[in-house]
């Protein structure tokens, strides 16, 4: 099976209508790669025919999680099992993880406060946040 990469951004919306966004360099499961129908968002301008079957996208991501596991981030966020802030950027950088983060360390936030207030917040109460 060749892995089918796209060449923008799309949005897609899976069978409970909850949308989710794929772009370069994601793997995009089965189930939204059918649902990819424009040639353009594709790279080579091709739509995809050969996709991963849901076994087999399941069997990977299975086999993904046992590697974290045995390496020690049963969470699967490139943490090292260490109270360590969430990253500023990228996935995992935003507002609810910097929120659950404050309130381990007992620094009070509004529950809709964003990102930036959050680590305001926590650089005040001398929180580490690098």
């Amino acid at each position: 099976m060749s892995r089918a990469e796209l060449a923008t951004y799309v949005h897609v919306a899976d069978e409970h209508g909850v949308g989710h966004v794929f772009g370069p360099g994601d793997l995009v499961p089965a189930w939204a790669v059918g649902k990819i129908v424009n040639p353009k968002a594709w790279k080579g301008g091709t739509v995809p025919s050969d996709v991963e079957s849901p076994a087999d996208e399941r069997a990977r991501l299975l086999a993904r999680l046992a590697e974290l596991d045995e390496a020690g981030d049963p969470d699967g966020d490139g943490s090292d099992g260490e109270d360590n802030p969430p990253p500023k950027s990228g996935p995992g950088s935003g507002a609810p993880r910097w929120r659950e983060y404050a309130a381990r360390h007992e620094v009070e936030v509004p529950a809709d406060a964003s990102r930036e207030a959050v680590i305001a917040a926590l650089d005040e109460a001398k929180v580490p946040t690098e």
